[in-house]
């Protein structure tokens, strides 16, 4: 009797385990591929590389123009003040350029984290960490995300 009382237990413990192991209600995902796989990532890379391009002709442009008043014998201050001026002209373009990056990747981040609770909620899991983090376990809701995000 007690040699099945033993086992029985036995069995009990070892389905627990193996119950908890499935049903953790942790998840995780790769943070980088639903970066990459996001559609609207994309777009606002495009958006941002658009901007950056007529940036960096126009900075090409200032130091064409530094060059150029070098060779033709300007006195040291004249360059030095030409430069300041058109680092003054540049620097609100490349700080407008620094707002928008961060804004674009805020709002990106924000719908990523919308929807990896949207998905996380769905399917039950109350934790979800970065697979990059995790050595072993957990749900992987990566392609669900993905989903979601590009419906």
């Amino acid at each position: 009797m007690r040699k099945y009382l033993v086992t029985a237990l036995a069995l009990v413990l070892m389905f627990g385990v193996a119950k908890a192991a499935d049903f953790s209600g942790i998840g995780t995902i790769d943070v980088q591929k639903v970066f990459k796989g996001y559609k609207e990532t994309g777009k606002s890379q495009a958006e941002l590389a658009k901007l950056e391009e007529g940036f960096k002709k126009e900075f090409e442009d200032s130091q064409k123009t530094l060059a150029q008043a070098e060779k033709d014998g300007k006195k040291p201050e004249e360059l030095e003040k030409m430069k300041k001026d058109l680092e003054e002209k540049l620097a609100p373009k490349r700080e407008a350029l620094m707002r928008l990056n961060e804004q674009l990747t805020t709002q990106l981040q924000s719908k990523i984290l919308d929807a990896v609770k949207k998905v996380s909620k769905k399917v039950g899991i109350e934790v979800v960490l970065d697979k990059v983090v995790v050595i072993n376990g957990g749900t992987d809701l990566t392609d669900l995300v993905l989903t979601t995000l590009n419906k």
